[in-house]
């Protein structure tokens, strides 16, 4: 397949605007990077997305080759004299298709996840793995101390980082994903 032929498109979705095609899509390709059965997959969805999340589906050909999804959660914000109670999003499963790596695919999906974040004036954490900092970092996610973080996906092998609307992560003593 010749790549320059076709370009990727993005589309933003909200859970309730997905239809069963594009559902089966993104769990066919959450199974191709995971090892949950389809069956589980869906389970796993129905349990746990909320109608107003956010997917990111970047299609190519008529073919899901990526997706992220961002989980809209309620948490508190602990400063020093006081606390707030905010919508924030979590940043959740960024996959690209194992044949379409490496191809600057995953830029795409940042840049449209990063616009979204700042277009819903929110505050973005992702848990992810030592080695994949350096790439958050060039789209400019900041490590969060985790021992100001307490969010039940954050393991001990795991790293937090923040992107989003101004703030300024120094004063800011904990956050609490509820």
């Amino acid at each position: 397949m010749k790549l320059k032929k076709y370009k990727p498109k993005i589309y933003n979705f909200k859970t309730k605007n997905l239809n069963l095609f594009l559902k089966k899509e993104i769990f066919a390709l959450k199974k191709s990077h995971y090892r949950y059965s389809l069956a589980s997959q869906k389970k796993w969805f129905k349990k746990n997305i909320n109608t107003d999340d956010t997917h990111l589906v970047l299609i190519l050909n008529k073919r899901v080759i990526g997706y992220n999804l961002l989980h809209k959660k309620k948490c508190n914000i602990y400063y020093e004299k006081k606390t707030v109670s905010a919508s924030i999003f979590i940043f959740d499963t960024l996959i690209i298709h194992k044949h379409f790596r490496k191809k600057n695919f995953s830029k795409i999906i940042m840049n449209e996840s990063n616009k979204t974040i700042i277009k819903n004036n929110r505050i973005s954490i992702l848990v992810c793995f030592k080695s994949l900092l350096k790439f958050y970092k060039k789209f400019n996610w900041r490590i969060f101390p985790k021992k100001r973080l307490v969010y039940k996906h954050l393991k001990a092998n795991k790293f937090s980082m923040i992107y989003g609307k101004k703030i300024n992560e120094k004063k800011i003593k904990k956050i609490i994903v509820l």
